[in-house]
Order: structure tokens, then sequence, then C-alpha cells
């Protein structure tokens, strides 16, 4: 029951060519699959349309859905430099492409980085900083508009993804993401939750991040770590408040996707199990939703 409810990311597999990963989490009884756009796997993004259709027929066939996170490598939406985003677009064009051949919901995506090793949106900026921040919300917003415009006949969900808080990474506070997507205020525009990169930016705001989020969430993505870096380990391994967060996605009905993306593949199933047991503990504060 754990493996039908709950997405994977092939992150755990990075390193197995994709075609091979899918069928590995297929005969594991996994249902639905992220494809992380990285490492071995961005072959996908490189793929003619003949590959990824025997890609899709062997998803339907084998009852699996498909989501698609756009490469962060090469794919920065806030850059400056235009021929950089005019790049980048053509990566998340791409994408889109890929995730409408395999019949996905909605791709992944992060917001970019800045230059320097500077926080790129810590609480508090003010001054030059604050300004920056405001011409890098300002690109992000342009950058998806003019995306929304280039797909106007797709159904294909953008998720802006929340980044750990590593130097020079845009997005890493959710009021950055909150205020692009409330500007576009687009139904195909949404947010995914990190758990993992929320709790690296201090205690207690892990749950703060995950309510400011809630609104316009589309899914999760789930690990663990000590709150000092992304660890990807299994679920219940670091200090991410599982717990409270599951308590409160259901309190509020949450429907939307839960991705496992964690670094090995042996924390997949005890990390389902663990997050189906308190999804059955806290049913009673909202509809479960499967």
């Amino acid at each position: 029951m754990d493996r039908d409810h709950y997405s994977v990311s092939t992150y755990a597999y990075i390193d197995t060519p994709l075609i091979e990963t899918v069928s590995i989490l297929s005969a594991a009884g996994w249902k639905q699959i992220e494809i992380m756009c990285e490492g071995g796997h961005e072959e996908v993004l490189a793929w003619p349309e003949e590959r990824i259709a025997e890609l899709e027929q062997m998803g339907r066939e084998r009852g699996i859905r498909f989501s698609v996170h756009a490469p962060f490598t090469g794919c920065n939406p806030a850059a400056e430099d235009p021929e950089e985003r005019k790049r980048s677009e053509l990566v998340v064009l791409n994408t889109i492409r890929v995730a409408e051949l395999l019949n996905s919901s909605f791709i992944v995506l992060h917001p970019g980085r800045g230059s320097g090793g500077w926080s790129a949106d810590a609480r508090g900026a003010s001054g030059a900083a604050a300004e920056q921040l405001h011409e890098a919300k300002r690109r992000v917003t342009h950058f998806l508009a003019r995306i929304l415009e280039m797909t106007a006949e797709s159904d294909i969900v953008i998720a802006l993804e929340n980044a750990p808080p590593y130097p020079g990474l845009y997005g890493v506070e959710m009021s950055f993401l909150r205020d692009i997507v409330d500007t576009l205020d687009s139904p195909r525009v949404g947010i995914v939750f990190d758990a993992g990169h929320a709790h690296m930016t201090g205690e207690g705001r892990c749950l703060l991040m995950l309510q400011q989020a809630t609104p316009r969430l589309v899914a999760l993505h789930l690990s663990d770590n000590a709150g000092q870096s992304d660890e990807h380990l299994g679920l219940g391994a670091g200090t991410v408040p599982l717990e409270a967060m599951t308590a409160w996605l259901m309190a509020n009905r949450y429907n939307g996707h839960w991705v496992l993306e964690l670094r090995r593949a042996d924390d997949l199933q005890p990390s389902a199990a663990r997050l189906h047991h308190l999804r059955s503990c806290y049913q009673q504060l909202g509809r479960h939703v499967l």
C-alpha cells in the first residue's frame, strides 16, 4: 500500500541509466516516479520522441505516473545575463516537452542563482541586497510569464522549489517564491516544498515555511537531515519535523504529491511506511485523500 501512494525520485539511482532505474523502481512496486534530470538521468532531455514514447509506454503498461524535475545545472531563470536566461528558457521548454510526452502533470523548477558568495535572499535583506533580490524576482517572474505564453496550449504545471540556504541561491525564503507565484496568479504555476531545504534555514522554520507554501502547494519533496546540509537521508534519520508537518498537511486536506527524494534506495520503503503511518494517525484532522 505504501508504494502506491508516494512518488519516488530517480535521484536514489542517479548513477544507473534511466530506463534501468524505472524498471528497478517498477519491479519494486512504485507507481509514481519523478525523473531527476541531473547526472545520468539528464539523458532524457536529449532523447528523440520515439525513445520517450517507449518510456511512456513502459510506464502506461506498468501503471506508472511520471513527474519531471528540470535540471538545476545549466538552468538559471534568475540569470542576469540575457543569453544565459535564453539558454535556460530552452531547457525548461524541453523539460515541458518531455513531461507532455510522458503524460506528466507537473515539472519541478529551481528559481536559480546569482553571482558571488552571498546569501541570495537572506531574511532582513536591505539596501543593495534588497534591490538585487527584487530584480531577481522580477527576472524569474518575467521568465515564467514567457514560458507560460510559449506553452499556452499545455496543461503542465510549473512548480518552483525552495532552495537550500547555500551561497548565491535564490528561493531559499518562501516569500521569494510566493511573490512570484502570486504575481503570476496562474493555475499552471505553483510551489514544491522541499522539507530538507527548509529545515536547513533554522529551528522552527520548516513548519513555518510549509504553512506559507500551503495555499500554492503542488508537491512535497521529502528527505531528512540534521539541519546543516542537504543530506537526503531517510525519514526519521535526522531532525526534520515530519510529524508536525504531516499533522498540518492532513488538517489542511493536502491532496498533492508526496515525493521521496532520498540518496539511498534502501531508505525508500521504510520512509514510505513511516510517512504512511503518520498520515493514518492524523487522518481524523482532515479528509484523507490518496
